[in-house]
């Protein structure tokens, strides 16, 4: 079992090094289940840090619900919305009725596995989202003195 998965690894691997339709993603829809928060993007010409009110958050429940966390003026917003995958594609309606459709993919730093999301198949732009720990919770809002407003 483990020489095939190997075996299936390579050849995925391979198949993404010679794709011209953009980065194909070997991972399933559970592997984005989970809390995610924005680390570095790369704008198409060179990788930014991201720091402090540029952070979100997104977390990606079980259920294809989740919630989109922000800062804006210093005070911690978010959003529900729902999710769902097709391929290497995630789509995503906001309570707000705004849409996203998104390119994502994962690639593995230093032993963990990060979310990029990207508006491009290409991925010329995109962001890149490192694991959060548990989903969002208002208690820990409460004990940081940021409580999230609803939009």
């Amino acid at each position: 079992m483990k020489k095939l998965y190997y075996m299936l690894l390579l050849a995925v691997m391979s198949l993404t090094v010679v794709s011209c339709d953009g980065w194909e993603s070997p991972y399933y829809t559970d592997d984005i289940v989970g809390s995610w928060e924005s680390y570095y993007g790369f704008d198409g010409y060179r990788d930014y840090d991201l720091w402090g009110y540029d952070v979100v958050r997104y977390d990606f429940y079980a259920n294809y619900t989740g919630r989109y966390t922000y800062y804006s003026q210093t005070r911690l917003y978010f959003i529900d919305f729902q999710w769902e995958t097709r391929g290497n594609r995630l789509y995503i309606w906001y309570a707000d009725n705004d849409y996203d459709e998104l390119y994502y993919g994962f690639e593995n730093i230093n032993g963990y596995a990060n979310l990029v999301l990207s508006h491009s198949r290409h991925f010329y732009k995109y962001v890149v989202y490192r694991p959060a720990g548990f989903y969002y919770d208002k208690e820990k809002a409460l004990e940081s003195g940021q409580e999230p407003v609803k939009e």
